[in-house]
């Protein structure tokens, strides 16, 4: 008998998290441009932003240059990227002089994240920031080019609390989000956790 799986967050039901989750709205509209491949992923963190931001839009792709949605926002609004590229600024010093309309976030691995960046030259075009000094990510079940590397939940839910200026906004995204490594830990068991990611 097939296990039954979450149609909002894609998980089996034992393992949902979408009972954690109180939807807000953010400050900053936000969106998020997903690699196909982490599209698949079942521990992939975008998810959660998209279902706990009401203002946040989620779309699946490489290559964006053809998606009329993304591209009237670029031409309407002030757009900034979240993107640690050689010209990125740091997000606390942006954030005092200029409040983005429009927040674009790209989902997935490093590589899969660069492979969009360089796939769409308006994004190249976009004023960058980078978070600094953001504290060690909890995404203890995949693994990260460096231990300063943040999910995109983490990333996201970082941004904005700098934005509003306030340290716990959104707090339920992060608290599903460490259910769910929590309960992915519990499942493979820890002695495979540790041998596998520690």
């Amino acid at each position: 008998m097939p296990r039954t799986t979450c149609p909002r967050c894609l998980r089996p039901g034992p393992l949902c998290y979408c009972h954690l989750i109180e939807v807000e709205s953010a400050g900053i509209d936000l969106i998020i441009l997903q690699h196909p491949r982490e599209a698949k992923h079942p521990l992939n963190s975008a998810r959660i932003a998209s279902l706990g931001i009401s203002n946040c839009q989620l779309w699946v792709g490489e290559d964006f240059s053809a998606h009329q949605g993304l591209q009237q926002v670029l031409a309407e609004n002030a757009c900034y990227l979240l993107f640690p590229g050689n010209n990125a600024r740091d997000s606390v010093q942006v954030l005092a002089q200029h409040r983005p309309e429009v927040l674009i976030i790209i989902d997935g691995t490093w590589r899969k994240a660069r492979r969009i960046f360089h796939c769409n030259r308006p994004l190249q075009q976009l004023p960058a920031i980078v978070l600094n000094d953001t504290g060690r990510s909890n995404y203890r079940i995949r693994k990260a080019p460096k231990e300063s590397a943040l999910s995109t939940i983490e990333a996201t839910v970082a941004l904005l609390r700098q934005a509003c200026g306030q340290p716990d906004a959104h707090s339920s995204l992060l608290r599903a989000f460490d259910w769910m490594i929590d309960q992915q830990i519990r499942h493979m068991g820890e002695t495979t956790w540790q041998k596998n990611y520690l």
